[in-house]
């Protein structure tokens, strides 16, 4: 990963896609400062959805802190960093049992994603940079007509900026991201089958 020490996270990313073998198999990325296996279920939600929509863009994890905001656990509270409590929100959320249809959004922020090869190839990969490389990814699976789901039931913890604050201004953003401006409402949501995960 030494791409991303040099500002260059979408390199980063490109080259561990690269390794799969198969364009069957997926990557499961989680940002430096977020923590996914809050319950020891959150690979599970992950492989059912997988199971359940396999032919998907992309599955993307809710949060506590992040732009987006259909991504953000609604009963989060954006300035706790207790990971006890936020261990119970994801154990709470393993109750929803829904697929969140996110396409038409402006982008998922990527906190905690999977992505399979073949998706990843028809998306054309990351954009070269450090910020907006998600919603490079994000548009480029919509481009090629791959849809993208919200794990309604997957919760991560994200530290976001808390304690460090800002990111430095000349960090590279991928030049000429549709991120900005209006954000639709995402409201079509899919039932996963009645089996439980673990």
């Amino acid at each position: 990963m030494a791409p991303y020490l040099k500002g260059n996270l979408g390199r980063a990313y490109n080259e561990e896609m690269e390794r799969l073998e198969s364009s069957d198999d997926w990557a499961v990325f989680i940002d430096h400062d977020s923590i996914a296996g809050l319950t020891r279920s959150w690979v599970d939600v992950i492989e059912e959805a997988i199971v359940f929509k396999p032919d998907a863009g992309a599955f993307v994890a809710v949060t506590n802190r992040i732009d987006a905001f259909w991504q953000r656990a609604e009963e989060a509270d954006p300035e706790n960093h207790d990971i006890g409590y936020h261990t119970r929100i994801a154990h709470e959320r393993l109750a929803r049992r829904t697929l969140l249809d996110i396409t038409e959004t402006k982008g998922f922020g990527g906190v905690c994603f999977a992505v399979s090869k073949a998706s990843w190839k028809d998306a054309g990969g990351f954009a070269e940079g450090v910020l907006c490389v998600d919603h490079s990814l994000h548009f480029g699976l919509r481009r090629a007509g791959r849809r993208i789901y919200l794990l309604e039931g997957l919760y991560c913890y994200h530290r976001r900026r808390a304690f460090v604050g800002k990111l430095p201004a000349d960090t590279p953003r991928v030049a000429h991201c549709p991120c900005r401006g209006a954000e639709p409402t995402p409201t079509v949501r899919i039932a996963l089958p009645e089996a439980r995960v673990a």
